[in-house]
């Protein structure tokens, strides 16, 4: 649907047009734009005619950004891997998992596998659970992000709500042995723009992730990026102990 209303010029289109043009009866359509326009994705203007919404407008400002944003936020990798001696990820939301955009990796000998452009599912990551915890997503789509995950834990869609609870109340989230038995993640969100699209997490092996210890480690990234203070990038929640 938004792909169509590219093709609209700044005039718009009826209700009756657009279910011509694309083969969708006006009902269906309809309940369509609606949930479109509450997410700004599409405007409707005093005649009822459609056109493409201001989200568009942001949406192309993280498309352009975020490669900046990764080449920006590199030396607060760099600082947060020299202070935890830990491998040091960044990530982003895209589409059904999260993507690792960049990665440094300590000195030291740590047996984890992890590649640039790899992806990993939404829920079971602190990245993406990190992500999700800021943007506050409806239940319906907590259980769209749950239904992506092949072979769910039973306690999945509980740690799942716990940790974006975390995210509001304490600034990062937590995966302990979930998402990879032996290893354990804590995340922080990271807006671009004013939207929370990307995360900066710290992997261990599961025997070093004491709660205390991924707690001090969350302060860390925090102090990293506040530090820094990189132009257009934020976090958009507050650390609390």
């Amino acid at each position: 649907m938004v792909e169509h209303l590219l093709t609209v010029d700044s005039d718009g289109v009826s209700l009756s047009q657009l279910a011509d043009e694309t083969g969708i009866n006006k009902s269906s359509l309809h309940h369509i734009l609606v949930t479109l326009r509450q997410r700004s994705w599409v405007e409707q203007d005093e005649t009822g005619r459609y056109r493409l919404g201001p989200m568009t407008g942001r949406m192309a400002t993280w498309w352009t950004s975020t490669n900046q944003a990764a080449a920006k936020l590199h030396p607060i990798l760099l600082a947060i891997c020299d202070k935890t001696h830990e491998l040091v990820h960044l990530g982003r939301l895209f589409e059904r998992d999260v993507v690792y955009l960049d990665k440094v990796e300590p000195d030291r000998p740590v047996r984890v596998w992890s590649r640039i452009g790899q992806s990993a599912p939404v829920a079971t990551t602190a990245m993406g659970r990190a992500i999700l915890g800021a943007r506050q997503p409806s239940e319906a789509e907590v259980k769209m992000w749950l239904s992506l995950v092949a072979e769910a834990a039973e306690q999945l869609p509980g740690r799942l709500v716990e940790e974006m609870q975390r995210v509001r109340s304490h600034g990062y989230a937590i995966e302990i042995g979930e998402d990879r038995p032996s290893l354990a993640c804590v995340g922080v969100p990271i807006a671009v723009a004013g939207e929370p699209v990307l995360a900066i997490s710290v992997t261990m092996p599961v025997e070093r992730a004491t709660l205390p210890h991924l707690r001090k480690i969350a302060h860390t990234i925090h102090e990293c990026i506040a530090a820094a203070d990189v132009e257009g990038i934020s976090v958009p929640v507050t650390l609390a102990d």
